[in-house]
């Protein structure tokens, strides 16, 4: 039963989404000038009767243009404010966008109706039916296109009886991984893209029409689509017309692509190839299927719909309205370089596309079966609303709101819009980091009772700054949305929402956010509530959170956010993310409900050691048996902390969690906190029942969540860097480059043991002093550890050395350093000296688990001298007790050299295992 509270909500919002208005005796009452549209029609009729008369001598316009032209005649004509309305009927093939411009304006009192006639849904279509199909010997069936023989057409997306075909690609299910990088200098970083990389052999051909072979490759959170240039098998380098967005293997060993758009790829029921030279389409029919019979659509359009002002001229689309449309199929483009943007596919345009838009609407329509984004109110774009639409099928993401550039003028600012009860769904088929909701330099928006799901990236992204520079993202309201079942398992890095930048005055409530799983590669990352970089001056609140990897919340570190009376449960990994403090005024945490069934309450990062942030009142609770700690501690060591001075652990009381009914009963500890009782009833969509139940009929497989990953097993190090080629970095290390002019690569120089040693190039001047610097990661917990290096300084280089755990802040274990003047130290105090154009050998025992005491022993032997032996050194933490992290670091600000050889790294607990 609906509250009295839910049922007022439910009457304002149908006010605001047009259930609640005029009678229908009062709207035919009102004056207006009507149009009809119709592919029964003719554009030298008069287009005022809904169909043909008997004598075909009068009836509807044939096209939208000739409407379009009748209503600018109509409004230059003058006559007051009167309403004219366009009632649309049937299907249309549109040979361009439906283009309204300033002279179809209409005003509050007489808008501007392009709408669906009287109980039916007409297209607006980008596409065109496709006939003249013809079986050939096999199952193959093929349909000639003298358009596309002659160049004059070109399409990337089929749909068959409204279902996307699939474009012929490999593998037909998962992906081939990058096997290696090509000429790729040292210190290159992550976000710097290449132009060519290694495959496994049969991965790649150099298949026919090899240029219009598209390769997409996945990074964490976005994806490039590249054009092949050439293949060589025998090398097994594949080079592309232009570079990818990002470094592949920059993060994931196993970097995933896979081919699409070769005509000997078609081998799979349901897939497609169109032969542009010959004009030939191939299908591969599902069982059961005839093309003959089907009707099969190829887009010939990019765009279907534009709102043509330009808020910077003072030209403006004034109340136009479209509602009750279809607007379907239109495609994508690939330039000659391909494509690759940094995030959320940006730079894709929408089929619905508005600049210069004012008391606009978008309102029960339909947009579908498109290349890029749905709809986009772009520049310029106020107090429109887009209500009651159903966004879906498409090849990035659903709605959009601003630019990714800010205005430099109120004017050019995209501002008070309401974007409600959409239903946005079913994206990122061709651009999968496309978003359901995206919102960027834009101010005093309303976006509430949203459903979206099943996108490949975040549900929501709000903002555009990665800092804390001004921004136009400012008091918006996002409230009663339902976000789920995104990311799911393609890309990583990602939330239900995702903020960036300033955004004072924006509020985040009553959403609830659910099922937010990545890509499980590296790195696995997801969240609820998502705070990126320079997040501030946001207030979430009375969300719901649950079914997320890495937790209901992100980055509570950031500055100034109001986090309160929200509910984060059933995370797998982790509840939340702390991640680390970022400055004054620290953010409240306040009022939450924490419940775990598994995993752990926080991540162990930098959050540990952040108590400027001011938790209180909040609730923690674990079902499984096992102990709830923070960060490794009690919850009275927390409170000692200054965290929570008033919170709890206890049961929460939710009416029943196992089935997301997260109420409280009345005896629930959390309303003594001050807890207030989240009503979930209204959120999502809002409107006629059968509009309300359609997200009903998606239906999603029940969650399991996936289990904590067991501790990595232990690794021990054996390197002579023998099998890696000269010029090319160590592989079984990390290592860390400033790029500019330092160095870390294999040399066959000299070596102190074989024919190849690793070479510690630094230079002046560097961003990071820390730079060049490697490490291994041997996840080595228990027994007595022991590490020996052949080690070779050149005058003047300093050389540090040191094993840390993975703790947050990081413990350090043994730690020694050379200076310029050869002196070997240890915490500081003078061992010895060592020389200078000479090869000696370093040992390095320490206990680790229960054999750790805090204290190490180190050996030195330089040439034709007895060792050196150090007992009971101390650790730089004396809780110093697993090996996590084990680095040699270049500490020189100037042009110095060293060589490392023979590493090797045992472990007496690795052994006996």
């Amino acid at each position: 039963m609906r509250t009295a509270a839910a049922s007022m909500i439910f009457a304002c919002w149908a006010m605001v989404l047009g259930h609640v208005g005029p009678s229908a005796a009062a709207e035919a009452a009102r004056p207006e000038a009507a149009f009809y549209v119709s592919p029964d029609g003719s554009d030298q009729w008069t287009g005022k009767l809904p169909e043909p008369n008997a004598n075909r001598t009068d009836g509807p316009f044939a096209t939208m243009d000739r409407a379009q032209r009748a209503v600018r005649e109509l409004r230059r004509a003058g006559g007051g404010p009167m309403p004219v309305t366009v009632r649309i009927r049937g299907v249309h093939r549109l040979q361009g966008p439906v283009v309204i411009t300033p002279e179809e304006s209409g005003t509050a009192d007489g808008p501007t109706t392009y709408t669906a006639y009287r109980g039916e849904k007409p297209v607006l279509s980008g596409g065109r039916a496709i006939a003249g199909w013809k079986k050939g010997d096999g199952p193959l069936w093929r349909a000639d296109l003298p358009e596309v023989k002659a160049g004059l057409w070109y399409f990337r997306q089929l749909f068959v009886d409204g279902r996307r075909a699939t474009r012929a690609r490999a593998p037909n299910d998962g992906y081939f991984r990058v096997t290696g990088l090509v000429d790729q200098p040292p210190g290159v970083r992550w976000n710097v893209g290449v132009d060519k990389f290694r495959f496994q052999k049969g991965d790649i051909r150099p298949w026919a029409d090899l240029g219009n072979v598209e390769v997409v490759v996945f990074h964490s959170w976005n994806t490039s689509r590249v054009r092949i240039a050439s293949v060589d098998e025998e090398a097994g380098v594949v080079t592309f017309t232009g570079p990818t967005i990002f470094r592949p293997l920059a993060w994931d060993p196993e970097q995933r692509y896979y081919v699409e758009n070769a005509r000997e790829l078609l081998d799979q029921p349901g897939e497609w190839y169109l032969d542009g030279p010959s004009g030939t389409l191939y299908y591969l029919p599902l069982p059961g299927e005839d093309p003959s019979k089907a009707e099969i659509v190829a887009p010939m359009l990019g765009e279907i719909v534009r709102f043509e002002g330009n808020a910077d001229q003072r030209r403006f689309v004034d109340h136009v309205h479209l509602t009750g449309l279809s607007f379907q199929h239109a495609d994508w483009t690939l330039g000659p370089p391909g494509y690759g943007d940094p995030q959320a596919a940006v730079t894709i345009a929408a089929a619905v596309m508005a600049d210069g838009a004012r008391h606009c609407r978008l309102q029960q329509c339909e947009v579908a079966r498109v290349g890029g984004y749905g709809v986009w109110f772009r520049r310029g774009c106020k107090e429109n609303r887009v209500v009651e639409n159903h966004v879906h099928d498409l090849g990035a993401g659903g709605v959009r709101i601003g630019e990714p550039k800010m205005a430099t003028t109120d004017v050019a600012e995209s501002s008070r819009n309401l974007i409600a009860s959409n239903y946005v769904h079913d994206g990122g088929h061709v651009y999968p980091a496309g978003v359901g909701f995206w919102l960027a330099h834009s101010s005093d928006n309303t976006i509430a009772h949203n459903e979206i799901h099943s996108f490949n990236y975040s549900g929501m992204s709000v903002g555009w700054n990665w800092n804390d520079a001004p921004t136009r993202t400012l008091r918006n309201t996002i409230e009663y949305n339902h976000v789920h079942h995104v990311v799911r398992g393609m890309l990583s890095d990602a939330g239900g929402i995702y903020t960036l930048g300033t955004q004072t005055g924006t509020v985040i409530r009553n959403n609830v956010f659910h099922d937010v799983w990545p890509y499980m590669g590296r790195p696995p990352m997801a969240w609820g509530i998502y705070f990126d970089a320079g997040s501030n001056g946001l207030v979430v609140e009375n969300n719901v959170v649950y079914h997320t990897l890495t937790g209901g919340i992100m980055n509570t570190g950031c500055p100034d956010n109001v986090i309160r009376n929200n509910v984060f449960a059933h995370s797998a990994w982790h509840a939340a993310w702390r991640y680390t403090w970022k400055r004054e005024p620290a953010s409240v945490c306040e009022r939450n409900i924490f419940y775990l069934t598994q995993g752990e309450l926080f991540h162990a990062d930098g959050g540990k050691s952040d108590v400027r942030s001011k938790w209180d009142h909040n609730l923690y609770w674990r079902t499984d048996g096992e102990p709830l700690l923070f960060y490794g501690d009690e919850f009275d060591a927390w409170q000692a902390k200054g965290m929570d001075r008033h919170g709890l652990v206890a049961d929460p009381r939710f009416v029943d969690p196992d089935r997301f009914d997260f109420r409280l009963q009345p005896d629930s500890p959390a309303l003594a906190l001050g807890f207030r009782p989240i009503d979930t009833s209204t959120v999502g969509l809002q409107g006629p029942p059968e509009w309300v139940a359609l997200p009903r009929k998606a239906k999603f497989p029940p969650t399991e969540l996936p289990p904590v990953p067991p501790p990595p097993e232990p690794v021990p190090v054996d390197d002579g860097f023998e099998e890696t080629p000269v010029g090319e970095a160590p592989r079984l290390a990390v290592v860390c480059l400033d790029g500019a002019g330092d160095a870390l690569e294999v040399t066959d120089e000299m070596a102190a043991g074989g024919s190849r040693c690793l070479q510690f190039v630094d230079a002046p001047g560097l961003q990071h002093v820390f730079n060049p610097h490697m490490y291994y990661t041997p996840h080595f917990r228990g027994g007595r550890a022991t590490l020996r290096f052949d080690l070779r300084r050149e005058a003047g280089a300093v050389v540090a050395h040191e094993w840390r755990d993975g703790s947050q802040p990081y413990r350090v274990g043994p730690s020694i350093r050379t200076e310029p003047d050869g002196r070997l130290l240890a915490g500081g105090k003078h061992l010895m000296d060592v020389p200078a154009g000479a090869w000696f050998r370093v040992e390095i025992a320490c206990g680790l688990g229960k054999q750790a005491d805090g204290t190490y022993d180190l050996k030195v032997t330089l040439p034709g001298k007895p060792p050196r032996e150090f007992k009971g050194l101390a650790c730089g933490s004396e809780r110093f007790a697993r090996l996590e992290w084990l680095g040699f670091v270049s500490l020189a600000n100037d042009r110095t050299v060293f060589y490392l050889d023979n590493v090797t790294l045992r472990s007496s607990e690795a052994r006996d295992n």
